[in-house]
């Protein structure tokens, strides 16, 4: 039996149960799940923004949102919704930078609601795993996401809608068999697709620079290229990337064995039509949920696929309960700028790993156009610099004519609010490290005195 979906009020009590003719639930691992479900004429009125709880053979899969409602007079209702997930892009974000806790990250997020109905709940890692997070001014469900992108892939959004406020809860994924399909037993049939389209055995990597003067891999390891552990099964596949946000051969390599990692062996999506056989049998194997490792037997074909479901869909819940078509996937992750997104998880693993501080120093002094003020800083052997943030301010009637970093000059356009990121001008060893000892921030004033400050954002060595 399927439970009634429910009308909801905006303080989340029950204004009353819907009987639809026919409710297709699509449950999505990344956000957003959405639903369908068709009303009989002279059902309750159901509006656009309206809350209702759906609910499948297992129970309650959430709350959704009505984002659309198309009427067929005297006939039926078309009602789509989306997860109630979705209200968090009724907020904006304001253009952030945090470094904390993923915990902090996450409630500096949610403290950004208008409304309040999400609260956070569980987070499945230590305190002392920090994060570097930025993001413009966007709505706060694309902030979400975006910060969930630097973490594990092994950690999914879980959700308590039983009252307001809802529990927003990031948990681990289980690394155990969890369900198993059988055909003739629980599987109708089973799809499998092999994707070689974006293999890659070998890749030759390159970060900032010009023509032949980009950084490489060559002055860390001898070659220009990375191959993938393991060759020989599908051969030597070649590809390239340019990244210009990267500025030492160390930070390349790793992005270059990430980038393996996702793309050494063919992308495998699997889809079965299934029976949730859990409400007649009781066996937790019996139940598809999302997230879950499932292993489908497939002894007449002689193999057993293994993958995770990243995505359940119910056709019809309550014309055929039961019934789902199910996805499996070895890749979770699909993003349009996969490099720069690549480069974010290389910086959160760093940050994770260690503590990150900021280092200032200020300084005043006075200069003309032929006579720079010189403003020195260190680094330190720190593991990494993730940032130089440099700020001057020039005294009344002042004005700046040129900046140059160790000597390398900087652009007016860089430096003309007063503020900018030095960290592509420092200078660097054979391997493209920020060299370690003094460096030079040299102001050029036509004439008088400038205040600055010189920020290392670093990760400390633990």
């Amino acid at each position: 039996m399927i439970r009634l979906p429910r009308l909801l009020n905006s303080d989340g009590t029950e204004r009353c149960r819907l009987n639809p003719a026919h409710l297709r639930l699509d449950l999505t691992l990344a956000p957003l799940s959405t639903a369908e479900m068709t009303l009989p004429d002279g059902s309750p009125a159901v509006q656009v923004r309206d809350l209702i709880e759906l609910c499948d053979g297992s129970g309650s899969v959430g709350v959704f949102r009505v984002t659309e409602t198309e009427a067929l007079p005297g006939l039926s209702c078309l009602v789509r919704m989306e997860h109630a997930l979705a209200t968090l892009a009724d907020s904006v974000v304001p253009a952030t930078a945090f470094t904390g806790s993923v915990r902090d990250a996450l409630q500096t997020l949610l403290d950004r609601q208008s409304e309040p109905r999400w609260t956070l709940g569980d987070v499945a890692l230590p305190e002392d795993a920090l994060v570097i997070f930025t993001c413009g001014c966007q709505n706060l469900l694309s902030a979400l996401m975006q910060l969930i992108d630097l973490l594990p892939d092994t950690l999914m959004l879980t959700f308590d809608q039983t009252a307001l406020p809802w529990k927003l809860h990031l948990r681990e994924m289980d690394d155990a068999d969890a369900c198993e399909g059988r055909l003739r037993r629980n599987l109708s049939s089973v799809r499998v697709i092999t994707d070689a389209t974006d293999l890659c055995t070998r890749v030759y990597p390159f970060g900032a620079g010009q023509g032949a003067e980009r950084i490489s891999l060559t002055p860390l390891t001898g070659q220009d290229y990375l191959d993938a552990p393991d060759m020989t099964a599908y051969g030597c596949v070649a590809r390239t990337f340019t990244a210009g946000s990267i500025f030492d051969s160390p930070t390349l390599l790793a992005v270059a064995e990430k980038y393996l990692q996702r793309h050494s062996a063919p992308a495998v999506s699997v889809t079965a039509d299934a029976i949730d056989l859990h409400a007649a049998t009781g066996e937790a194997a019996d139940s598809f949920r999302l997230g879950q490792l499932c292993r489908l037997a497939l002894p007449d074909h002689g193999m057993t696929l293994r993958g995770r479901i990243v995505a359940i869909s119910h056709p019809d819940a309550i014309g055929q309960p039961g019934r789902v078509t199910l996805t499996l996937s070895n890749r979770q992750r699909d993003t349009s700028d996969e490099i720069a997104d690549l480069l974010q998880e290389v910086t959160a693993s760093r940050v994770m790993g260690g503590r990150v501080s900021d280092v200032s120093t200020q300084n005043r002094a006075a200069g003309t156009s032929a006579s720079a003020i010189e403003h020195y800083f260190r680094v330190e052997d720190w593991a990494a610099v993730l940032a130089c943030r440099v700020s001057f301010d020039a005294d009344d009637g002042v004005r700046v004519t040129a900046i140059r970093v160790d000597g390398n000059p900087v652009s007016a356009s860089v430096y003309a609010s007063g503020v900018f990121d030095a960290l592509p001008y420092l200078q660097r060893d054979d391997l493209g490290l920020i060299s370690t000892g003094r460096h030079t921030l040299a102001i050029f004033p036509d004439n008088g005195a400038v205040n600055s400050t010189v920020t290392l954002k670093v990760i400390e060595k633990i």
